[in-house]
């Protein structure tokens, strides 16, 4: 079989296929090529979370299928934790040795194409439609760059989703979580004479207000018109007035007691243990948070737990029910490899890693696949993993500001909203010093 033919093989088998596992015919197109193709693949996913994390699960599950439909594709895989795979990640990028895939965060893509780290991929992605068309809206764009496409997206869903104890909101008069900030004021003031805050909160390493909380707010206040003319530098200020009133929410829950006072030093996972402690009545968090709970709260908590979404502020210019989300992660192909047999058996892989088969047992372990999984067998996932999967697919996603926004202003922001919530600093100031590092970062050269 020579080359155009093998490649038409893989293209068929990638649109066609995909669930033919062990077919001899693939196995016979592969011997009969005559050629070896090699496919170096860093990720961070580990073999020991399969069956624990669904992106784990469904990534090397499809991972293993194709190396049983193409056994004559050698893969040399390098699995790491994740803060190994960022050290060694931007290790290898800075020498310009990176291998041939490999995982990019939304927040690295800009710094990936400017360097031509990253080949763009709408050109093989047109050649499989049926694949490039079954992403669910908005997943593609943090790895797209000047409508170029660079990186394939694995998993997506909500950084904000609202965990709470239905029994502890009923036990104060609340048979759903609060649909105002009023009421959700008036529920903080009567947990707090029972002794249990309204949220847990751990700020500790930073980035979980942006992701969790200010993105979302924001939004609700704004609406995502402003995030864009924010990121067109198109005259929209983080000194704006719905900026500003977005962290005054934040700040207003932290002076009225209603989250745990040591919010800034402790992580998410003691955060989690507040509430699985009782300690709290919710916490914010994303949809990952749902396996945890299923897997590791009390049987009292985990029966009593709902999902939801931060009601809408009144005035809000954004889509109440809207959530902060999208793909964070993407696979990526070296800028180095060719078009091609070796391009084509890598775009194939990639199918089998995130495409129609791994969304499908994603979702049903509990995850949330950028891919649209169509119907699966919701009957496998426990309640709070089903209700948070179908907050997550019911909610508008808009974009997680520490993925979009330049690294300077995430930084400024990040630290400046734990002086915010331990009262050291106000809602103005720190919108001054975010509008000060956007002003640095749009003057640069």
């Amino acid at each position: 079989m020579n080359k155009r033919s093998f490649m038409l093989g893989l293209m068929v088998v990638a649109s066609s296929v995909l669930s033919a596992c062990g077919s001899g015919e693939n196995e016979e197109s592969a011997a009969e090529s005559g050629n070896t193709i090699t496919i170096s693949l860093m990720h961070r996913y580990q073999e020991s979370n399969i069956g624990k994390s669904p992106e784990d699960t469904a990534v090397l599950d499809g991972l293993k299928r194709f190396r049983e439909d193409y056994p004559d594709i050698e893969i040399i895989e390098e699995q790491l934790q994740n803060e190994d795979y960022s050290i060694k990640a931007q290790a290898l990028a800075a020498a310009d040795d990176m291998p041939d895939v490999f995982i990019v965060p939304g927040s690295w893509m800009t710094n990936f194409v400017d360097n031509e780290i990253v080949l763009p991929l709408d050109k093989e992605l047109d050649k499989r439609p049926e694949w490039r068309d079954g992403y669910r809206a908005g997943t593609l764009d943090a790895g797209t760059r000047e409508g170029q496409i660079y990186g394939i997206p694995i998993a997506a869903g909500p950084t904000h989703l609202i965990y709470y104890n239905a029994d502890l909101f009923a036990s104060i008069g609340y048979d759903q979580f609060p649909a105002s900030w009023t009421d959700l004021m008036d529920a903080g003031d009567k947990l707090a004479e029972k002794g249990i805050n309204l949220f847990s909160y751990g700020d500790k390493s930073k980035g979980y207000a942006m992701s969790s909380w200010i993105s979302a707010l924001t939004d609700r206040i704004n609406g995502p018109e402003w995030t864009e003319s924010i990121l067109n530098g198109d005259g929209a200020k983080f000194t704006d007035e719905g900026f500003i009133q977005g962290i005054g929410i934040m700040s207003e829950l932290a002076k009225a007691g209603y989250l745990n006072k040591d919010l800034n030093s402790v992580d998410n996972d003691t955060m989690v243990n507040y509430y699985f402690e009782g300690r709290s009545a919710a916490f914010v968090s994303g949809i990952w948070s749902a396996m945890n709970i299923v897997n590791n709260a009390p049987d009292e908590i985990k029966a009593s737990t709902r999902v939801a979404v931060f009601p809408g502020v009144e005035n809000g210019l954004g889509n109440p029910l809207s959530s902060s989300g999208g793909a964070g992660v993407y696979y990526s192909v070296n800028s180095g490899v060719e078009a091609g047999e070796k391009l084509d058996a890598i775009m194939t892989m990639l199918e089998y890693m995130t495409g129609s088969d791994s969304a499908k047992l994603m979702a049903e372990v509990g995850g949330f696949p950028a891919y649209d999984p169509g119907d699966f067998d919701t009957g496998k996932l426990h309640p709070v993993a089903l209700a948070a999967y179908e907050a997550s697919a019911a909610a508008d996603a808009t974009k997680i500001f520490d993925l979009w926004f330049d690294a300077s202003i995430v930084e400024v922001l990040n630290t400046g909203i734990q002086g915010v919530m331990a009262g050291s600093r106000t809602p103005e100031q720190l919108a001054e010093e975010t509008q000060q590092a956007y002003e640095t970062f749009l003057n640069q050269p």
